[in-house]
């Protein structure tokens, strides 16, 4: 079965208040409950206990990007369809004033892909900090470090990335990213959303 289709689902309007993070959270726990899932179905299925699911869906913990890259392979939807205000049509435009980050584990992310399946891209601020969230998930990621310097650990491996340097993995090794020093970094994550099991 070929996953990321295309989803028939009616995306949720734009929420009242752009500014209200929670909104996220409130969208896994509607995609969760659309197909009858239990908060401990959906951990089984993205490796997460229900507890921490829980705080997902609350708003009071979080996600990574990798999380939320795992949560949309479960619900066989995009990132961006995860995530972004509005759905995409024949086609997807971010304009530079339209920059609409979400705050993750990680730092924050902009979506810049539309709802199509192949390929989601991410805008990212990624913060200094000593224990960067882990993630694995199946497909690729082609990450280009727009300005500051990161560490990439994927499995037993650690690289380190400066400014315009880029790095292409498969992403179902287990990954961890950060910012080195003191400065967030910013950088452009590309990754396939196409899978097959």
């Amino acid at each position: 079965m070929t996953l990321w289709a295309i989803s028939m689902r009616t995306i949720s309007p734009m929420p009242d208040h752009p500014s209200d993070d929670n909104w996220i959270g409130r969208r896994i726990a509607s995609h969760r409950r659309e197909r009858g899932w239990t908060l401990a179905a959906l951990g089984n299925r993205v490796g997460l206990s229900t507890t921490q699911l829980s705080r997902i869906e609350s708003g009071s913990r979080q996600s990574s990007v990798g999380t939320l890259i795992e949560l949309a392979r479960a619900f066989e939807v995009t990132l961006s369809e995860l995530v972004a205000e509005e759905p995409t049509l024949a086609f997807h435009l971010v304009k530079a004033g339209e920059h609409r980050p979400h705050e993750s584990a990680n730092g924050s992310m902009t979506p810049l892909s539309g709802n199509y399946p192949g390929i989601d891209a991410v805008l990212l601020t990624i913060l200094p900090a000593s224990d960067a969230p882990v993630a694995h998930h199946a497909g690729e990621e082609w990450l280009y470090i727009l300005g500051g310097s990161v560490e990439v650990t994927i499995g037993n491996d650690t690289v380190r990335l400066h400014t315009g340097d880029a790095l292409h993995f498969p992403s179902l090794n287990t990954h961890s990213v950060r910012a080195l020093g003191d400065e967030s970094a910013r950088a452009l994550l590309v990754s396939t959303t196409s899978c097959t099991h």
